[in-house]
């Protein structure tokens, strides 16, 4: 069985790679709505992956009180 932390990190480097290659295809044809919309998910992705281990932190913190 896969422990939760490899899925989780495993799922995490397929968005970026997605990510990613979205951003390359938008920089290689020129496409402006492309680039600005592959830099606004990977912003999204930060900032859910940011929100994610604060709500972990929150939850370890409230269950050792």
């Amino acid at each position: 069985m896969i422990n939760n932390a490899v899925l989780r990190t495993l799922i995490i480097l397929g968005i970026l790679f997605l990510i990613t290659y979205a951003l390359a295809d938008g920089l290689y044809y020129g496409s402006t709505w492309g680039t600005v919309l592959a830099l606004g998910s990977l912003i999204a992705l930060g900032l859910s992956i940011n929100l994610y281990r604060e709500q972990q932190r929150k939850l370890q913190e409230e269950e050792e009180s």
